[in-house]
């Protein structure tokens, strides 16, 4: 293209070329910095899958006792039941809302609850201390969430409550 022919303003093809080079590479630059945070999202969001799935395998392990120790007759169970129950959903719905998805999910879920199987009560405690204060940040923040984490939470411990007593034999065995 001879000089004359450009049109005022516009630079020589060569300008030009490397004009959308550099966009290109920045373009590309973007997008690597972009896929970078996302893989970082990724391990984030695994880390807390993790933690999510060890924390409520360790939750519905006293949730369970609890409901046991209902069907055998103790009637003060409910305000710790629904309290465990809540702090449970809060942490199963984030790691939902951050992309956790069944089969996956139950996957960990029992993963994890068969490795605490054999731990000592000392080690279990101190996990549910720590997950509770965990799972109540969680709660804290669940804003909006938070209306149908506790109706849920209602409804499971009312179903767990309204189960039949537990044979005399089992009652005499949680009673321990």
């Amino acid at each position: 293209m001879h000089p004359v022919d450009q049109l005022p303003g516009s630079s020589p093809p060569s300008q030009a070329r490397a004009s959308h080079r550099r966009r290109g590479v920045a373009l590309a630059l973007a997008g690597c910095a972009l896929a970078g945070a996302a893989a970082a999202s990724d391990v984030e969001n695994e880390a807390f899958y993790q933690r999510a799935s060890t924390c409520a395998a360790a939750m519905q392990f006293d949730q369970l006792a609890l409901v046991a120790k209902a069907r055998a007759g103790a009637t003060d169970v409910r305000p710790e039941l629904l309290v465990l129950t809540k702090l449970g959903f809060a942490y199963v719905g984030e790691a939902y809302l951050k992309g956790l998805r069944d089969p996956r999910g139950s996957d960990m879920l029992k993963a994890a609850t068969a490795e605490q199987k054999g731990w000592p009560a000392a080690r279990h405690t101190a996990l549910v201390a720590e997950c509770r204060v965990e799972a109540q940040k969680v709660y804290d923040n669940a804003g909006l969430w938070k209306w149908p984490i506790d109706s849920k939470a209602s409804k499971r411990v009312d179903r767990f409550l309204s189960m039949p007593p537990l044979p005399a034999a089992s009652a005499a065995s949680v009673s321990r």
